[in-house]
């Protein structure tokens, strides 16, 4: 009897100490690498991948992707769906801005209707453009009172679509859909600047911003949903892929690579026989923008010349090493549109003859060519991969190009006055369907097009997509369309994207979204690894 009760107190005492070993544990910030200065902390704006991670963890929608990738209602608490798919009547919970007012929806109303502003400067706002007259007004040719939008009391907004929009409640999820705190915004355009000024409504809050060196947020005590935020902050630093390696090695960060950052390239065969290493698929596309207003890539044939010679494959196997898929378009396989390759990657001599022949059409011989200048964000990877297709096109096409990496800021300043001939570009999908790919080059005045180039057709194609219920007859009309981008080479798909990131076995439960994002509210720290 004895011995049988001795027994029981040493496994009970076993298990309490599992139990507690796997707790999750107060008292420690998360600490990540956000790789660079986000460019804006204002939903409205925020384009890159640093702002939209920052926004993410400082606001909540009307929805929230979960960890599963699916939409789930957040700040929402109820909605109803007209039976023609057409209007979202959204009832808002009972939730409050980090300075303790309430949220009510009309700051969901007033940031929509001013992102649709014609005159304010969002490169987002297009993913507003399924409620209805939302384009018409951003391009000024309606009033905004014409936007489908209604506020029907204090915590009800009714939203109208021009047409059933199956992904809507994942665009709800986004930046662009988040709120803002009107009274803030009207006596303070640039409350988004500093830490101290900064209204938010979501699970984190910013404690300190120290501009280009770190930022740091604390869960906010105030969010509606506060008992499922375990973390008590997240501690970010801004510094480069190498050093934020060797931090992550020194276990002084909790996380390295994808999606905020790369690992080092040289160290990837060691790196994927840990355990702390993880792969995951990533709805991503790295391409190269072409000037086409710019000579030469004025010419639709020298566009495709400088295309085609390039050899993504031996890219992939003998720089990159991350098992990223060669591109001939723009689309991510995963989302089902591309049938076939659109050209074959590295083919020399068809680039040859389009070359020469834009050559001809243009009354010039080779010396007569400006020197080409490719622009791009330094990185190691990106260092890499223009020194490897530098010497491609040197070799393929005999052009004298010239490589010219710079900081994140100059580089997107010089996309946005179009002050480049050829610049690296990437884009990740904000949700699940092609068109969010596609619709970014459907206007050359959307802040996102930097390429200057538009096409009736293309645009005509995209508008007869929207109108598809039919998903078949919908990917044709959409694979169309892509195969007129790709023909005319307005950009120059090199590859897509595979996540590579190595995260600390103590840490459990981010979200990590096929879509690039990734959402720290549900964090947290296993005490005792």
């Amino acid at each position: 009897m004895k011995k049988t009760f001795l027994i029981y107190i040493i496994r009970t005492f076993l298990l309490l100490l599992l139990a507690t070993g796997c707790q999750s544990e107060k008292g420690h910030k998360l600490k990540v690498n956000l790789g660079g200065e986000p460019q804006t902390l204002d939903p409205r704006k925020a384009k890159d991948l640093q702002s939209q991670t920052v926004v993410q963890m400082c606001f909540d929608g009307l929805t929230r992707m979960d960890p599963q990738d699916r939409p789930q209602l957040a700040v929402a608490e109820r909605l109803e769906i007209s039976s023609d798919g057409k209007i979202y009547t959204f009832y808002l919970r009972d939730c409050s801005w980090s300075n303790g007012e309430k949220v009510t929806a009309d700051d969901f109303a007033y940031a929509w209707k001013k992102s649709l502003s014609p005159n304010f400067p969002s490169d987002r706002a297009f993913q507003l453009y399924p409620i209805k007259n939302a384009e018409s007004v951003k391009k000024g040719q309606l009033p905004v009172e014409d936007l489908g939008i209604k506020v029907l009391d204090a915590k009800t907004l009714q939203v109208e679509l021009e047409r059933p929009t199956h992904y809507f409640l994942e665009l709800a999820a986004l930046p662009i859909c988040f709120p803002i705190h009107q009274k803030t915004d009207e006596m303070n355009s640039h409350w988004a600047d500093e830490a101290a000024t900064y209204i938010c409504n979501g699970p984190f809050t910013p404690k300190e911003w120290r501009h280009s060196d770190s930022f740091e947020v604390v869960k906010n005590g105030l969010y509606w949903d506060a008992s499922h935020v375990q973390l008590d902050g997240i501690q970010l630093v801004m510094v480069s892929e190498d050093t934020e390696f060797k931090m992550y090695e020194k276990k002084e960060l909790d996380w390295a690579g994808s999606p905020l950052s790369v690992l080092p390239l040289d160290a990837l065969s060691q790196l994927r026989q840990r355990k702390e290493f993880h792969s995951k698929p990533f709805l991503a596309t790295y391409f190269f923008n072409t000037n086409t207003n710019k000579a030469p890539f004025n010419h639709p044939l020298m566009r495709k010349a400088f295309g085609l010679s390039i050899n993504r494959q031996e890219i992939i196997d003998h720089v990159l090493q991350g098992k990223q898929i060669a591109a001939t378009g723009l689309v991510p396989p995963a989302m089902g549109l591309q049938d076939a390759p659109y050209f074959k990657d590295g083919d020399i001599d068809k680039a040859k003859s389009s070359f020469n022949q834009a050559l001809k059409e243009q009354g010039l011989s080779l010396k007569d060519l400006p020197r080409i200048v490719l622009l791009y964000i330094t990185s190691e990877k990106n260092n890499l991969i223009a020194q490897a297709v530098q010497a491609q096109w040197t070799s393929a096409l005999g052009v004298d190009v010239r490589i010219e990496p710079m900081e994140r800021k100059t580089f997107y300043d010089r996309l946005t006055k179009k002050d480049f001939q050829i610049a690296i570009g990437s884009w990740t999908a904000d949700f699940n369907d092609p068109l969010n790919f596609l619709e970014i080059f459907k206007d050359k005045k959307v802040g996102s097009n930097h390429t200057s180039w538009e096409n009736p057709k293309y645009e005509a194609l995209l508008n007869q997509a929207l109108t598809l219920s039919d998903f078949e007859e919908r990917r044709k009309i959409l694979q169309e369309s892509e195969s007129l981008l790709i023909d005319e080479m307005a950009i120059i798909p090199l590859f897509h994207y595979t996540m590579l990131y190595l995260a600390s076995e103590r840490v459990r439960d981010v979200a990590v979204s096929t879509t690039g994002s990734v959402d720290f509210k549900w964090a947290f720290i296993v005490k005792g690894e």
